[in-house]
């Protein structure tokens, strides 16, 4: 039986997204044993808790600053200038090494890559190869790839080609997509042809003023129904509950839910920022894609990437201009709305996670991979 350490970190939904994914599918294969470990929740609870806290706080009140710390790490040694921070995270790991005894880890955030060649470097017969799955499209930090694993995994031919452009040796670059829910893959229905009324998916962001005024202008559109997903945020929740907005039929609302991928197969359309997992997950469902904020940084490729493929619009602003883009891609029959369909059809890879997951299995890394790329 082999065993495989996936390992995540709370911070964006991106990266549980990708290691539950992986694990499902480890474990749908059978004789395999999966230890998934989040080892900032693990080793360093309350400080993992403060920084889940500001990371949250930054992207949805601060963009700016969040886009500081984004360029921050995307610069040669800011990463690496931390390190002397990192020994209890360095010691989870070493443990969970020594404990589980893995045969291949497979890493769905940037830190863990560098944790694991301190350990290599510092202890012998460590030698299983580690994976690190790039959660983001398009628009990567260098943090992920400036230690060299033996294998990056990534959602797109476009981000193999960036990698490439930065000096990552091509062999190691895997574009097998993000992994999402076997959901995706086997019992997802598909509303292709569908007709009205317009499904739509909204996941408002953590400005309730905002969030009222994006609902009462989205009710305005003929032949439109609205599922609002507050998600965790208990504040949202209670606003739009309050509103008088929600009567159960043009418009819905729902807490936490572990359904995201039977709702967004339900579904229209989702509105929401471009978070990764979000952006792979809608395409995995061909649900067309309305950006409704933005949060600068890594997000700003996922954007990039739902234009480029043509599975959905920008719809930033004010309400006025959400309800405007809704409009246009279902007017005419939905003409828009069917061509981004169309395309979805063609891109989507809701098997990532299977293809993830067999070559782990599989892999053999021709040797250890210890130097860190060039500055």
């Amino acid at each position: 039986m082999k065993r495989v350490l996936v390992l995540t970190a709370s911070f964006g939904e991106g990266h549980n997204t990708a290691a539950r994914s992986i694990r499902e599918a480890l474990e749908a294969m059978g004789d395999v044993e999966v230890r998934v470990g989040d080892l900032y929740a693990d080793a360093i609870p309350l400080v993992n808790s403060t920084v889940k806290f500001s990371y949250s706080f930054a992207i949805n009140r601060l963009p700016w600053l969040w886009k500081v710390i984004f360029l921050g790490l995307d610069k040669p040694g800011w990463m690496e200038s931390t390190m002397w921070a990192t020994g209890p995270l360095r010691n989870e790991l070493d443990e969970a090494i020594s404990d589980f005894r893995p045969d291949v880890i497979i890493s769905t955030y940037p830190l863990y890559a560098y944790l694991f060649r301190d350990i290599q470097k510092r202890r012998l017969g460590v030698r299983m190869p580690i994976i690190t799955v790039i959660t983001d499209s398009v628009g990567v930090n260098s943090a992920w790839y400036r230690c060299l694993s033996d294998a990056f995994v990534v959602a797109d031919a476009e981000t193999e080609q960036l990698l490439v452009s930065r000096g990552v040796p091509s062999h190691l670059i895997h574009p097998f997509g993000f992994p999402v829910a076997g959901y995706f893959n086997d019992e997802c229905e598909r509303l292709a042809t569908a007709g009205p009324p317009w499904k739509l998916l909204f996941m408002p962001s953590t400005q309730i003023n905002l969030t009222l005024r994006q609902i009462r202008a989205l009710v305005e559109v003929p032949d439109v129904e609205i599922t609002v997903i507050a998600g965790k945020n208990i504040r949202i929740f209670d606003a739009v509950n309050a509103s008088g907005l929600v009567d159960g039929q043009r418009c819905r609302l729902i807490g936490w839910t572990s359904d995201m991928p039977k709702l967004l197969c339900e579904h229209h359309a989702f509105i929401g920022k471009a978070g990764g997992a979000i952006v792979q997950e809608a395409i995995a469902a061909r649900c067309p894609f309305f950006v409704s904020h933005l949060v600068p940084g890594q997000e700003e490729g996922n954007i990039a990437l739902l234009e480029r493929l043509g599975v959905g619009m920008q719809a930033l602003g004010g309400p006025s201009q959400l309800a405007a883009a809704v409009s246009e891609a279902f007017a005419d029959d939905a003409r828009i709305w069917h061509g981004w369909k169309g395309r979805l059809a063609r891109v989507g890879r809701p098997d990532a996670a299977e293809r993830i997951a067999k070559f782990a299995l599989s892999f053999q890394a021709p040797g250890a991979a210890t130097q860190d790329l060039p500055r």
